[in-house]
């Protein structure tokens, strides 16, 4: 199985791209989908596609190969200036744990190594109904290279930690990408809370 990425540019990427959003991220999350696509129009957003591409026999007997391509899953990218921020990363469930989220990720960090890269997660501080998997994407994350800045961020209402590819990413530069993107409405729904130096809080591998 071969994974790469791919622009998101036929009406059949979009829709499958779609239905994974609304079905991977929970609505206090989502931003409006048109939203997403006018931001693309205009350069500011990139949607990708991830996709598997396998070869098989196309018969026992036969020695001739088929190239096969399937939809592995979705990232949706905004920019502004060297900041690059992963906003949507999910991978399709029938191509889940098999190899295919570390792999796009790297394709990912390598597509934008010119760029400041970053992404949110919701938050390992506190206790949540939900801490494993919380705790299960943060490991995932830090596994494949990424690093904790020492803040939080409240989004929509929801606490948020930063991870970078290395490099320093302030709150108000990560202030400034969404003030940029998306105006006033922005301003009411993020903001910051306390240091917690998160990058030394223990996390589940």
């Amino acid at each position: 199985m071969d994974i790469y990425l791919t622009p998101a540019n036929t009406a059949e990427q979009i829709t499958q791209i779609k239905t994974l959003y609304m079905e991977a991220f929970p609505k206090a999350e989502r931003k409006p989908f048109s939203l997403i696509i006018e931001k693309s129009r205009d350069g500011s957003a990139d949607i990708l596609s991830i996709e598997s591409q396998t070869t098989e026999s196309q018969t026992i007997k036969s020695q001739a190969t088929e190239s096969r391509t399937k939809f592995a899953g979705e990232a949706i990218l905004a920019k502004d200036g060297d900041l690059v921020l992963l906003d949507y990363f999910a991978i399709a469930p029938g191509m889940r744990n098999c190899g295919a989220g570390s792999r796009a990720l790297e394709l990912l960090l390598q597509r934008y190594q010119k760029y400041r890269f970053f992404l949110e997660i919701e938050s390992t501080v506190h206790a949540a109904p939900d801490s494993d998997r919380r705790l299960r994407r943060k490991g995932f994350y830090l596994r494949n290279g990424m690093a904790c800045m020492d803040y939080l961020v409240s989004l929509w209402g929801v606490e948020m930690e930063i991870l970078t590819n290395g490099c320093t990413v302030s709150y108000q530069e990560y202030y400034s990408l969404y003030e940029h993107l998306y105006g006033s409405r922005i301003k009411e729904r993020i903001r910051l809370l306390e240091n917690t130096h998160a990058s030394h809080i223990p996390h589940h591998q």
